[in-house]
């Protein structure tokens, strides 16, 4: 990904925040990535390999929605927030750094 259509996404999501969007897409990629990051904790390593419809549950509370989570964990993942190693049951996901937006 350019690195300026990153910093392009990142204001967009920055300015969501400060507008206090509530159930927009920066409220659903930030609840992605916590749940991401509390499965990592939980596991006591350094990732983990949460099944995307585990992932919807948590997120719109059911598990409809996996689409759309590929869609939030690819956007993480091109923005440099965390690291998708592998896919199916060999995928590892790693946090690289904490959200900024």
């Amino acid at each position: 990904m350019a690195k300026k259509y990153i910093e392009d996404n990142i204001e967009k999501l920055r300015k969501q925040r400060d507008d206090n969007v509530v159930g927009g897409y920066r409220d659903l990629v930030v609840k992605t990535y916590k749940y991401i990051q509390k499965q990592i904790k939980k596991s006591g390593s350094s990732f983990r390999n949460p099944k995307n419809s585990d992932i919807s549950k948590a997120v719109y509370g059911n598990r409809n929605q996996e689409n759309n989570i590929r869609g939030f964990i690819k956007d993480l993942k091109n923005s440099g927030y965390i690291t998708v190693y592998g896919v199916g049951l060999e995928r590892e996901i790693k946090i690289l750094k904490d959200l900024d937006f």
